[in-house]
């Protein structure tokens, strides 16, 4: 059976500083979910655990207090609507919440791939494909040897523009298929999330070859998805299942290859 797009795992709202559309609320993303047939739908704004020590210069604004200040969440007899988070690894890889607010969260989000924040995910600004790639790997691996309950953890945007701008392609494609296939493999041994949103509808089949590459090795080691738009404004919202529908139909997924999230 394929893969059914009924679900948005990643969201922000206007609790996360980054997004700037005050149309984007709890109750707005509910009438997204409705108007696209979704059963399930998560919020997850950017946190940093403030009782998590870090070297690096994180902004108190996101910590417990303000990203919970969306509570209670509006709610709808067909949909689910989950609490969620996306948190980050400092340039230490001290992933940013503690084992005590896992329980706060239906659905944790952690990005390995906010490579352009220098002095916060990486100590310094990385310039070349080289370093990009490196760090796509080193990230993942840190993560991935971390004593975490895995079964309500995604791993977000493995593809996005921000591992390096203008450069993403080339450095993915330095990342050698065997090293894929170790980090996929042990991915799917935890159990971990694997998110998909990258817009593949508007990518040449080149581009394809080279971005959709993480997730074909991802699905032949027996990972499974989720659907993220990882939007932060209304208008992305409006083509997000579009573009999830493209994304299954380019990887050819199952529903036995959906990830469940088990709070």
């Amino acid at each position: 059976m394929r893969y059914i797009a009924d679900h948005d795992f990643h969201i922000h709202s206007t609790v996360s500083r980054c997004c700037h559309d005050e149309s984007q609320t709890p109750d707005a993303i509910l009438d997204y979910a409705k108007e696209n047939g979704f059963k399930k739908i998560c919020l997850t704004n950017h946190f940093w655990d403030n009782t998590v020590k870090s070297e690096a210069d994180w902004i108190d604004e996101h910590d417990f207090s303000h990203v919970s200040s969306v509570l209670p969440l509006p709610s709808d007899n067909n949909i689910e609507f989950l609490f969620g988070c996306e948190t980050d690894m400092d340039f230490n890889n001290v992933l940013g919440i503690s084992r005590e607010r896992f329980d706060a969260f239906d659905f944790i989000i952690v990005a390995t791939t906010h490579l352009h924040l220098e002095g916060n995910t990486v100590r310094t600004k990385i310039s070349t494909p080289e370093e990009a790639a490196f760090h796509w790997v080193d990230k993942l691996e840190k993560l991935l040897v971390k004593d975490l309950p895995f079964h309500k953890i995604g791993i977000a945007h493995l593809t996005t523009g921000h591992i390096l701008k203008n450069q993403t392609a080339e450095a993915l494609s330095l990342i050698p298929d065997a090293t894929m296939y170790s980090i996929f493999s042990k991915c799917s041994d935890k159990g971990v999330g694997i998110e998909l949103n990258v817009k593949t509808i508007n990518l040449t089949d080149e581009q394809k070859n080279i971005i959709l590459r993480p997730y074909i090795i991802a699905k032949e080691c027996g990972c499974r998805f989720y659907l993220g738009s990882d939007s932060h404004k209304a208008s992305a919202l409006a083509c997000a299942k579009e573009n999830f529908e493209d994304i299954i139909t380019q990887l050819n997924l199952k529903e036995s290859d959906k990830f469940i999230i088990h709070p």
